[in-house]
C-alpha cells in the first residue's frame, strides 16, 4: 500500500500536467494574453519570463493562431492546393 501512494501521486502530477499543457495549446490567443498578464501580475518571479512578457505584449493577427485575417486565408488555400489525392478504382 505504501508503494502504492507515491506512484498513484506521480501518476496524477502527470496527467495534472498534460491536462494543463493541453489546455494551453488549444485556448485563445486573446485569453493565452490574459493569462499570461495575470501570471505576471500574480507572481513576481515570473516578470523575468521572456516567453510570457511576449505572450502577454502580442496583438492579435499574424502568428497569434486565429484565423480571421486574409492572409491566413491565402495559406490554407495554398496549403490545399499543394496535396493532390488521387483515387484509383480497384477490381
Amino acid at each position: 500500500m505504501t508503494q502504492q501512494l507515491p506512484e498513484a501521486l506521480l501518476v496524477y502530477t502527470l496527467v495534472a500536467l498534460c491536462a494543463m499543457y493541453c489546455l494551453w495549446t488549444f485556448l485563445p490567443a486573446s485569453l493565452k494574453r490574459r493569462a499570461a498578464a495575470w501570471l505576471m501580475t500574480r507572481f513576481t518571479g515570473l516578470q523575468d519570463s521572456r516567453t510570457l512578457r511576449t505572450l502577454a505584449q502580442q496583438q492579435a493577427g499574424c502568428s497569434s493562431g486565429c484565423d480571421s485575417c486574409s492572409q491566413s486565408v491565402g495559406r490554407s488555400t495554398q496549403r490545399a492546393s499543394e496535396h493532390t489525392i488521387k483515387l484509383v478504382k480497384h477490381r
